[in-house]
This record gives C-alpha cells, sequence and structure tokens, in this order.
C-alpha cells in the first residue's frame, strides 16, 4: 500500500513543529486490511529535497510492525504491518529538514482491521 506524505516549511500556521511546517498523508487515514500488508511510506512529488526520512516508531504492543527499511535516498521507509489484532496504533514517521537542521515527527492514523473468521 503506498502512502504519500506531504510536508513543507511554512514558517508560521503549520500543524507541527511550533507551526513552522504543514504534513499531509493521502490516504488521511489508512486502513489495513489484509495480513502482511507492506506499507510503503513515500513523500510526495511536492516535498521538497531538503527533507529525508530518518525512521518509523510506534505504539504497537502487539507487535505488529517490523522495524522498517529505507530506501536508498531517505525518500521512503516500507513496513510490514503483521495485521493480526484489530487496532488502532500511533505511527510516526521521524522526517528532517536538512536545511533548517530540524526534526519533526509526522503521524498519521493506522487502522489494522484483519477479516476475522466469525
Amino acid at each position: 500500500m503506498k502512502i504519500e506524505l506531504t510536508v513543507a516549511y511554512v514558517g508560521f500556521g503549520g500543524n507541527i513543529g511550533d507551526g513552522e511546517y504543514f504534513y499531509s498523508y493521502s490516504p488521511n487515514v489508512i486502513m489495513v486490511k489484509n495480513k502482511d500488508e507492506l506499507l510503503n511510506f513515500v513523500f510526495s512529488g511536492a516535498t521538497s529535497s531538503d527533507f529525508s526520512m530518518i525512521e518509523i516508531v510506534t505504539t504497537d504492543a502487539n507487535s505488529q510492525f517490523d522495524k522498517g527499511t529505507k530506501a536508498p535516498g531517505d525518500r521512503s521507509i516500507m513496513v510490514k504491518d503483521s495485521n493480526t489484532n484489530p487496532q488502532l496504533t500511533l505511527l510516526s514517521v521521524i522526517v528532517e529538514d536538512k536545511s533548517r537542521g530540524k526534526i519533526i515527527s509526522c503521524d498519521p492514523q493506522v487502522l489494522n482491521v484483519p477479516d476475522i473468521d466469525p
């Protein structure tokens, strides 16, 4: 599943980094229905080359997510979601603004909805 992340330095009025940055995901809510789904977080074309992905961190208490693998160039990270437990997971893509030396946390909602046999 491809998930696009757009990040921009806006100076003020943003939604992260003391309002200096704006970020959004497409899709806005990531609903995972398949087991062992590969989630590919990639920067959108609107995201400056000044930004790089550092890592993914989660509050995953049920071991649904692996550590993740960065692609060369640090413009995407792929992580496997086992999706064996229904849950809403707090997940964050840690992003660095290389031109300003700042780190920001971009956190989408990841909703696991596995097929459960009645």
